[in-house]
């Protein structure tokens, strides 16, 4: 990742903060309400996203709505031009620590947590940003979707739906290069339970066992919706690729 990012003893190895964001594909990003001054946060849908030296995290989620829907504002400050700032964490959960107390119980995992400022993505830019979404959370099923609505023939834009007064989905964006963004890395992976003595170890009321119980996210089988007209079809090789597939 470029030298611009400011590090900090948590992002000793930028190698694996990307990797935490290159697997997940959902965040929870928090921001400050502007009516009352409080904080807020709310899951979205992210894409890391390389393009030259520019690092990006995109952002998506059914978060720009007119006022008139009385969406709170905390929410739909996010599409203002000149960016908020922003704090969004991704965390992969790698095992479970079992203890046998509740001090020694805990997790095994990765974390990276981004400090920044989100901006609206461009019109421009809002197909480079959906693709890089689509294929971050179902890899090659960018070729396989209708294709994106331009605006063209009267049509309405999916690309410019920021700008217009209608509930949609909207983008955001996060340059990780900016010389104000922050990325943290934590990482916590220890082979057996910690903070036990032997009289832990010696308890012998109950099942005094204790190790690690590995986590893996597993795809299961495809379940077609109601306007799939041949139940029987096989899903595309996008879906097909993930059914059974551990991460």
């Amino acid at each position: 990742m470029s030298g611009h990012l400011k590090r900090t003893k948590e992002t000793a190895d930028l190698a694996a903060a990307t990797a935490v964001l290159k697997q997940g594909y959902v965040c929870t990003l928090a921001h400050v309400d502007p009516e009352t001054g409080g904080p807020r946060c709310v899951p979205m849908v992210y894409a890391y996203h390389e393009e030259g030296d520019e690092r990006l995290l995109y952002l998506h989620g059914s978060v720009y709505w007119p006022p008139q829907t009385g969406l709170s504002p905390s929410l739909r400050q996010l599409w203002n031009d000149a960016g908020v700032h922003v704090c969004l964490a991704v965390t992969v959960l790698d095992g479970l620590l079992v203890g046998r107390a509740a001090i020694s119980t805990s997790l095994n995992y990765r974390s990276v947590v981004v400090d920044g400022i989100a901006r609206t993505v461009d019109p421009a830019d809002r197909a480079k940003a959906f693709e890089a979404l689509s294929d971050q959370v179902i890899p090659g099923r960018w070729p396989e979707l209708r294709p994106i609505k331009d605006g063209k023939g009267g049509k309405v834009s999916e690309l410019d739906s920021d700008k217009q007064h209608t509930p949609t989905v909207g983008v955001l964006s996060i340059s990780l290069t900016e010389n104000t963004t922050v990325v943290r890395l934590k990482r916590h992976h220890a082979a057996e339970p910690e903070h036990e003595t032997q009289e832990d170890w010696d308890w012998d009321h109950g099942n005094a066992w204790g190790g690690v119980l590995p986590m893996r996210q597993v795809y299961g089988p495809a379940i077609p919706d109601s306007h799939v007209k041949d139940k029987e079809a096989a899903p595309p090789g996008s879906v097909q690729r993930l059914i059974g597939r551990t991460t």
